[in-house]
């Protein structure tokens, strides 16, 4: 359960008064997070896994880019995150969770790219660009490290990687805020859409959000054209091939991301899964990367994606 002195922070248990109720509702890959009930309302608090294990996490970026977008009124509003970026206490939204199936209808997927527009439209803080590739080969070498002799199937991939990044046009695009974690546990529908766990938001191309989208949820890929209209970006020049390039882009970081995390922990067969699908939409993405590569799992006959803060992703 949650340690007192976190307690205190939540509104309600401020004076050492106890909660009326706590329960974990998210076991998801990087965190814990758990439903806390006072007298001044219902909050969630989250507990974070050590930023060490990840180099594509780090929590005052999080909390910069959450409470830009909890400002907008896309996120819950930030209560208290401690110091060392340990805990994290917001608001609780009561509403209801997505599900695998609502990124295959049209109506939400463009309810879904309008709040991309609203997110993409707030004022940027000062914060280095993301760039995907360059975290693609940080998790390549910690597989490396660990293993020496994927260093020639890696830099393959990783090669195959930056021609899709180039011709995405990716760098022209102006920076914005980007989730980048578009899975439906982050999804919510409220009053209006909101998302949450902004673990692996970022400043960068905002076509980033929809390619993850379409990495994680094969089956959106026919309404990509409707999903780039309504989140303003084929104004600005983002085609569907570019965002088709963008997404085999987010695919292998997807994969690197499920790859790395296995060097230093023992993974549940659902990660070796998600794992090998993403080579899988990888290779057949992009054939010229094809020769020499498997997978741990890839012997396993699969359907879906997965994100990197929950346990499934796929439809």
């Amino acid at each position: 359960m949650i340690d007192g002195a976190l307690l205190q922070h939540v509104p309600g248990c401020e004076n050492g008064d106890l909660p009326y109720s706590q329960e974990l509702i998210g076991g998801g890959k990087v965190n814990r997070s758990f439903l806390v009930r006072t007298r001044r309302g219902r909050f969630v608090v989250r507990l974070n896994e050590n930023t060490a294990t990840d180099p594509g996490l780090d929590r005052d970026r999080e909390l910069v880019l959450h409470t830009a977008a909890a400002n907008a009124g896309l996120a819950p509003h930030v209560i208290h995150a401690t110091p060392d970026g340990s805990c994290l206490i917001t608001d609780y939204l009561d509403g209801r969770l997505w599900t695998p199936h609502y990124f295959t209808r049209m109506r939400d997927l463009r309810s879904l790219s309008l709040r991309f527009r609203v997110l993409h439209e707030i004022p940027v803080p000062v914060l280095p660009r993301f760039d995907p590739l360059a975290a693609a080969r940080r998790y390549a070498e910690i597989i490396v490290a660990s293993e020496p002799g994927e260093r020639g199937r890696l830099q393959s991939l990783l090669e195959s990687g930056a021609r899709a990044l180039e011709r995405s046009g990716s760098a022209q695009r102006r920076a914005t805020i980007v989730h980048s974690d578009v899975h439906h546990g982050n999804v919510l529908t409220a009053d209006r859409v909101y998302f949450i766990d902004w673990e692996y938001a970022q400043v960068g191309d905002p076509l980033l959000d929809l390619a993850c989208v379409l990495a994680y949820y094969p089956r959106a890929v026919p309404h990509g054209a409707l999903m780039l209209e309504a989140a303003g970006l084929g104004e600005h020049g983002a085609t569907i091939e570019m965002l088709g390039e963008l997404t085999s882009v987010f695919t292998l970081l997807t994969y690197l991301w499920y790859r790395a995390r296995r060097v230093a922990r023992t993974v549940p067969a659902t990660d070796l899964q998600l794992e090998s699908t993403a080579l899988r939409r990888i290779l057949a993405l992009a054939p010229d990367a094809q020769r020499g590569h498997t997978s741990a799992a890839n012997s396993r006959d699969l359907s879906g994606a997965g994100s990197r803060n929950d346990d499934a992703a796929g439809d």
